[in-house]
């Protein structure tokens, strides 16, 4: 199966190279992403005929299998992760002065020259493998649209056995009715033409990104201080190396669980 069925941990710069930005300079708080097949092949085939005695033989001929196609899966793993963020303390402060809610994210803003602080990430082993298993829910839910779909007519199409008949015109019927009765009864309204298959399988495919959508995969970010942030000394580095000079003020934030619902929301409830 060329799908991912697990997610790779990465760190902070692999996150941002996934989304298309720099390590040095990139500026993105994601933590998980999996992406939705691409190259998937629906199944082709014909009916054959050939004669059987004085009758006529007809039968399903493959010419070419299902495929699923590929993705990719990544999630930050856990550990301390130098970023190309800062944090806007005086906003902070001024909002909670004020009792104002607000999530910590939105203080966050791209690292510039005069910034006053670099923010490092803290992902803790608990969190990563919870993101981990936040990205193989997606990974579950594309696997499970290709079974449903094009995996489900390959697998009809293989079963179906040939059939003799007086003519051709029956003996094709036959195999026709053959197709429609081998597939799921719950998309046979789909019929036997593999594109709209291929079309049923991008549809489930896209419905993964509801988890995302409903912030079933979000998780949040509390301040805390550095001593509470075990091996802070030896944070990965984007560029390998610290950019900042000795002192410069660093302001941790840690993953917290925020409001990340994994398990809860089942594949088959949510691909329909």
């Amino acid at each position: 199966m060329s799908l991912k069925q697990n997610s790779d941990p990465v760190d902070h710069g692999a996150m941002l190279q996934d989304s298309g930005l720099l390590p040095a300079s990139g500026y993105g708080p994601d933590v998980g992403s999996t992406s939705i097949p691409v190259n998937a092949l629906a199944p082709a085939y014909e009916i054959g005929y050939s004669p059987a005695d004085d009758r006529v033989k007809a039968e399903v001929v493959i010419r070419q299998r299902a495929s699923e196609g590929t993705n990719t899966s990544i999630h930050l793993r856990a550990g301390i992760f130098e970023t190309n963020a800062t944090l806007v303390v005086s906003d902070l402060e001024a909002d909670r002065r004020r009792k104002a809610e607000a999530r910590l994210g939105s203080y966050l803003t791209e690292f510039r020259h005069d910034s006053k602080n670099r923010v490092y990430f803290v992902m803790p082993a608990d969190l990563a493998e919870r993101n981990r298993r936040a990205e193989v829910e997606h990974c579950d839910d594309l696997i499970y649209a290709y079974q449903q779909t094009l995996g489900a007519l390959d697998a009809a199409l293989a079963s179906v056995r040939p059939v003799t008949a007086a003519t051709k015109g029956q003996a094709g019927e036959q195999i026709a009715a053959a197709i429609q009765a081998a597939l799921p009864p719950q998309r046979a309204r789909l019929g036997p033409d593999p594109a709209a298959w291929r079309q049923e399988y991008e549809r489930l495919s896209g419905l993964t990104r509801e988890r995302d959508q409903a912030s079933w995969h979000d998780f949040g970010l509390e301040l805390v201080d550095s001593g509470a942030v075990p091996g802070r000394a030896n944070p990965t580095y984007l560029t390998g190396a610290s950019r900042d000079p000795a002192g410069f003020k660093v302001c941790y934030l840690r993953f917290t669980t925020g409001t990340t619902e994994i398990g809860t929301h089942s594949t088959a409830q949510v691909i329909v």
